[in-house]
């Protein structure tokens, strides 16, 4: 049976090339089974081209007025399942010239292709051969290529329904020709997130976790966007931002004065750099002189954010102490009134003996019941207070999820409070305004980054903000630290998990955390994991996704499916394309490694009644 079934995907993957000759030799190309491109014929208008598109089910969003190579459409599709034998049947429509896979390169980016290809000729041969052998396949004559002997320009005819990489591939073959190639419509964009912002190199503590920008991070994995969690951000306010639109602020609730108005007071922003951590998805202010993407990025710049407010608007009842009972309430509705996925706290109580059964009560609560009862992940900052040693309440309450604080050296800041119920930590900064983590301040002349005004008097600081690159950019605050920071990127990740998944529970959620992060740190290894000091390691976005996707070998959402056998055979034996973002994308029976054993696995698994791939799955190289 698996013998049968090897040979069947070997025939199915030669019908759409995976590579196209360049410099004498295959460069590769992955297929994104997510979109494909397609091109009408030409007597038909955007209105008919639109009605006939909304007709087919499986496609979801048809970008007409942006058409590409060739006047092609790019569509995203519903399901990758089938894909092949999809795009065969769009090409029997009447009304549809073409149809081809939409490839990407090894960067990333795409690489779709038209219906033109060159091809050099040998020198000998004549303008008449030439157009007998492109006759022969179907395949019509353009024009000669200026300055260069024997170049034409050849055209597919969508009376063969053959990709037009493939008829390159086969003019290349040719014993008569010197190279042949597909036209590539390189303007395309690109699928891994790349960022072109001159805040860029002030954000080292989110590309500690997300992999790296411009190259395998965290965002390039499939199925990340197409769950938007709401993650409330308990805390001081939020408000509208140029980097946090005011459609992804959710209606919340004022519990320290009352009311619906969650937004902060004019001179504190600490809800506002919180929630830029989780949720900030860059500026749509363009700097004068300067690209479009400026400002922060976040860890999952897609999420909700859901304002809960404890804090009030002066100095004076911002730290007065709220009842436990309207903290617990506040826990209690962020979920069941506000519809939280995750409730995100960087708060603590400093006192070491404080402990609520109450608001304990109600953070058990969440994790049981929010999500229509697969729980809502509870994630608090460990405190700020090291000495004497212990995780400060609610951190400290059994179902809350703990975050302590590391330096970019992966060793934990003085001041992060530890001890034996911690869970993980993350990369901040320095605490009280000393802090060098950038994140959102409140906009036009509000917040903590406003003026002069030294309003934090448990800081007992005079701030001279310097924002650069340019004077102080009153807009950011690039001064936040602490467990407070920390804590937010742990919330991040956990809203990255949850996207990818959302069936997980909340303990399920706590769990992929705790395996997935980091134990061998840049400095050594942590000893006796949990560690007192560090809980289970530093979190990793990047790991914690990577658990939920083995056997997904194209990367295409999470789906397992025969498009992964034909992706996985040209990379064991034909020098066909990794897995992309990562390799272990192919280890399909969780060994840590890639081998023959996982082609096995997926046919067994797919044919064969064999076991599932392991989910989630904990070894990494």
């Amino acid at each position: 049976m698996i013998l049968s079934v090897l040979l069947l995907i070997v025939l199915v993957s030669s019908s759409f090339a995976q590579h196209y000759y360049g410099n004498g030799q295959q460069i590769p190309l992955q297929i994104d089974s997510t979109k494909l491109v397609l091109k009408f014929d030409s007597s038909f208008g955007p209105i008919n081209e639109e009605g006939i598109l909304n007709s087919i089910n499986r496609i979801l969003t048809a970008y007409i007025e942006d058409p590409v190579n060739d006047g092609f459409i790019i569509c995203s599709l519903s399901t990758s399942n089938n894909y092949f034998s999809f795009i065969d049947s769009l090409r029997q429509i009447n009304t549809i010239d073409f149809v081809e896979p939409f490839y990407i390169g090894f960067d990333s980016s795409g690489m779709l292709v038209g219906t033109a290809f060159y091809v050099a000729f040998d020198s000998e041969l004549s303008y008449a051969t030439i157009k007998s052998i492109c006759s022969s396949n179907n395949v019509t004559v353009g024009n000669k290529i200026a300055g260069l002997y024997n170049v034409y320009v050849l055209y597919n005819n969508p009376i063969i329904n053959q990709s037009t990489v493939d008829l390159a591939n086969l003019f290349y073959e040719m014993p008569v020709t010197r190279y042949a190639h597909p036209e590539f419509d390189v303007r395309i964009e690109p699928l891994s997130y790349n960022l072109y912002d001159f805040y860029h190199d002030y954000q080292p503590h989110t590309k500690k976790v997300i992999g790296s920008f411009n190259n395998a991070s965290v965002w390039d994995f499939a199925g990340l966007t197409e769950n938007i969690i709401n993650v409330a951000v308990i805390d001081d306010g939020v408000t509208s931002h140029e980097d946090l639109p005011a459609s992804r602020i959710l209606p919340g609730k004022d519990f320290a004065l009352g009311g619906s108005d969650a937004t902060p007071g004019p001179y504190f922003a600490h809800g506002m750099s919180v929630a830029g951590i989780i949720g900030a998805s860059h500026t749509t202010d363009v700097i004068t002189g300067q690209l479009a993407s400026t400002g922060m990025i976040s860890l999952n710049p897609n999420t909700n954010i859901v304002p809960i407010k404890i804090y009030g608007d002066t100095d004076f009842d911002y730290y007065t102490p709220m009842p436990d009972s309207a903290i617990a309430e506040a826990i209690y509705l962020s979920w069941y009134e506000y519809n939280a996925d995750i409730l995100s706290n960087s708060w603590a109580y400093t006192n070491p003996s404080f402990y609520s059964d109450v608001i304990a009560d109600a953070i058990m609560e969440a994790t049981l019941m929010g999500r229509n009862g697969l729980g809502s992940p509870v994630i608090f900052g460990s405190g700020n207070t090291r000495k004497p040693i212990g995780v400060r309440f609610p951190a400290l309450a059994p179902a809350s999820f703990s975050v302590g604080a590391t330096q970019l050296d992966d060793y934990i800041w003085g001041y992060s409070s530890y001890g034996p119920t911690l869970d993980i930590v993350a990369p901040s900064g320095n605490t009280c305004l000393r802090g060098d983590v950038w994140s959102l301040d409140q906009m036009s002349g509000n917040g903590l980054n406003n003026s002069t005004l030294v309003h934090f008097t448990n800081c007992n600081l005079g701030v001279t903000w310097d924002c650069p690159p340019s004077g102080n950019d009153r807009d950011y605050n690039c001064k936040f630290g602490g467990t407070s920071a920390a804590a937010p990127i742990v919330s991040g990740v956990a809203s990255l998990i949850l996207a990818k998944d959302p069936t997980l529970t909340a303990q399920q959620v706590y769990e992929i955390l705790r395996n997935t992060a980091v134990k061998d740190l840049d400095w050594g290894t942590i000893p006796d994991t949990p560690n007192v000091e560090y809980g289970y390691g530093r979190v990793d976005a990047f790991r914690a996704i990577l658990s939920l996707s083995r056997g997904d070998v194209n990367n295409s959402r999470g789906m397992i499916d025969i498009s992964d056998l034909v992706f996985i055979l040209p990379y064991m034996f034909e020098g066909g394309p990794a897995p992309f973002p990562s390799i272990l994308l192919a280890d399909v029976d969780c060994t840590g490694e890639v081998d023959i054993q996982d082609l096995v696995y997926l046919v067994a698994f797919m044919f064969d009644g064999g076991a599932a791939p392991p989910y989630p799955c904990y070894e990494f190289q």
